[in-house]
């Protein structure tokens, strides 16, 4: 498919083994079950898209803008993404064994359940966030700049970063068995609980802190 406009589309279930897509434009897009096997896309652009149930084996994007995105469940296997811009997205449940994005604009992000065997992020802009429940394996970040984030339950395994600009963040629950920080600059943050096994930060700016609880294993500054 070189070129597709669709101004209104509601799909209940659709099974597609291979698709590859130069141009696309959907105004409106209700799908309640769809299983993707292959899919390459090189320019898409969302107004509004609402998901049930979405299964991706392998995708990849060159650039996506999207509007709003509500998703109650998706699961990818392999996903690569040159650029995303996302205004408005709501997932209940994502599920992601490997995800590679080279740059990344969110402005409000809304998780209630999300699990991601393996990240790897280039560049990422996010203005507000909101997760109740993230649990990642593996995550590598060379640049991450967040505005607001707040986070009810995190469980990190490996996490390495390389530049991170935090202004706002509230946890309530953090574990994390190793992190690495080149530099790391948070202006707020406050933390109910946070275990730490393992940490290596090359340099470290917070202008304000507040820990009600914190375990700290090994910490090298």
């Amino acid at each position: 498919m070189q070129y597709s406009t669709i101004q209104y589309s509601t799909v209940q279930y659709s099974a597609v083994q291979c698709s590859t897509v130069q141009y696309s434009t959907v105004q409106y897009s209700a799908v309640q079950c769809s299983t993707v096997q292959y899919s390459t896309v090189q320019y898409s652009a969302v107004q509004y898209s609402t998901v049930q149930c979405s299964t991706v084996q392998y995708s990849a994007v060159q650039y996506s803008a999207v509007q709003y995105s509500t998703a109650q469940y998706s699961a990818v296997q392999y996903s690569t993404v040159q650029y995303s811009a996302v205004q408005c997205s709501t997932v209940q449940y994502s599920a992601v064994q490997c995800s590679a994005v080279q740059c990344s604009t969110v402005q409000y992000s809304a998780v209630q359940y999300s699990t991601v065997q393996y990240s790897a992020v280039q560049c990422s802009a996010v203005q507000y966030s909101t997760v109740q429940y993230s649990t990642v394996q593996y995550s590598a970040v060379q640049y991450s700049t967040v505005q607001y984030s707040a986070v009810q339950y995190s469980a990190v395994q490996y996490s390495t970063a390389q530049y991170s600009a935090v202004q706002y963040s509230a946890v309530q629950c953090s574990t994390v068995q190793h992190s690495t920080v080149q530099y790391i600059t948070v202006q707020y943050s406050t933390v109910q609980y946070s275990t730490l096994q393992y940490s290596a930060v090359q340099c470290s700016t917070v202008q304000y802190s507040t820990v009600q609880y914190g375990t700290l294993q090994y910490s090298a500054v």
